[in-house]
């Protein structure tokens, strides 16, 4: 449980054991002389960025641990739109990609618009607008000429995960989906999937789901993207333009590659969970996904059956 993004932020973690809530820890920046207020944002997102076998709660600007106290905080402050994965498959562990609002006219938060940092230790890989108001920003591999994944806002144009520059940007920057054969990801965007064609900049329609609508307005997001069905492409849940039906597109398209489901990706799997904790967005396993990709390690998922002998 979080709230507080501009200010004030406190995060709540709670056990559910034998039909009872216990509060495990409560992390509260509420001392303005600490790194963290401030620096919360529209979403969360839960990975393991130390490699302790234990997960961390990325706060946008800033990282708790897993038992309650802050790990850092990387004063870039407030954001709409947070992604944390292997982005970056060439630097080492986790990256965190994601958009900040310039607070004020003080030098104290002339943050980066957008920009992309280490995961473990909060280090800036790069950055981009200083001051910059960002609203929008989305990674996801779109181009096979670079490697990993391709990240842009509205204010940094197209980039590699590196931060180099390489042309105009697609003109959506709201979510991505696993959808076609290939290892790249698509970009979806109201009722649409479109594919990225990087030879002339361009959107190509792959999918127009008639009569359903985004939500969220302008972020225009679908009620819900997720490995549903378990061939690693994603189906995306949609509602009717009335609000009576929930409908699920999966795709039709075949592929090559034979991968495990992502819900077998413990990271991926939160991802579905904090969709709607604030604003939802594009779900990314641990591993990197992508154009030349590394086969990923066989998942360490334990199954526990708990049963009660019926009298």
């Amino acid at each position: 449980m979080c709230r507080g993004y501009y200010g004030r932020s406190v995060i709540a973690a709670w056990d559910w054991r034998d039909h009872q809530l216990t509060k495990r820890w409560v992390f509260d920046s509420k001392d303005r002389e600490n790194p963290f207020p401030g620096q919360g944002g529209h979403q969360l997102s839960v990975a393991d960025v130390d490699g302790d076998g234990r997960d961390e709660i990325v706060y946008h600007a800033m990282v708790v641990d897993d038992y309650g106290k802050g790990l850092y905080s990387t004063g870039l402050r407030h954001g709409d739109a947070l992604h944390v994965g292997d982005l970056d498959p060439n630097h080492p562990g986790l990256e965190v990609f994601g958009i900040h609002e310039s607070e004020g006219a003080t030098i104290k938060f002339q943050t980066s618009g957008t920009a992309l940092f280490d995961a473990k230790t909060g280090r800036i890989l790069w950055s981009e607008g200083p001051g910059v108001d960002v609203g929008r920003g989305l990674t996801a591999d779109i181009d096979p000429r670079h490697s990993g994944e391709e990240m842009w806002s509205g204010a940094a144009g197209l980039r590699t995960c590196a931060g180099e520059r390489t042309g105009a940007a697609p003109r959506t920057a709201n979510f991505a989906v696993w959808w076609d054969g290939d290892l790249l990801r698509e970009i979806l965007d109201h009722n649409r999937i479109m594919k990225w064609n990087w030879t002339n900049g361009t959107l190509d329609t792959l999918l127009t789901a008639d009569t359903c609508v985004a939500n969220n307005s302008s972020k225009a997001t679908p009620c819900l993207s997720a490995d549903l069905f378990g061939d690693w492409r994603e189906e995306v849940i949609w509602r009717t333009a009335d609000s009576r039906e929930l409908r699920i597109y999966t795709t039709t398209i075949p592929t090559a590659y034979r991968l495990r489901t992502l819900m077998h990706d413990p990271q991926y799997r939160l991802s579905i969970a904090w969709q709607n904790v604030g604003y939802n967005q594009p779900p990314h396993p641990g591993f990197h996904l992508g154009d030349g990709m590394k086969p990923p390690a066989r998942p360490d998922v334990r199954t526990v059956v708990r049963w009660q002998k019926t009298p």
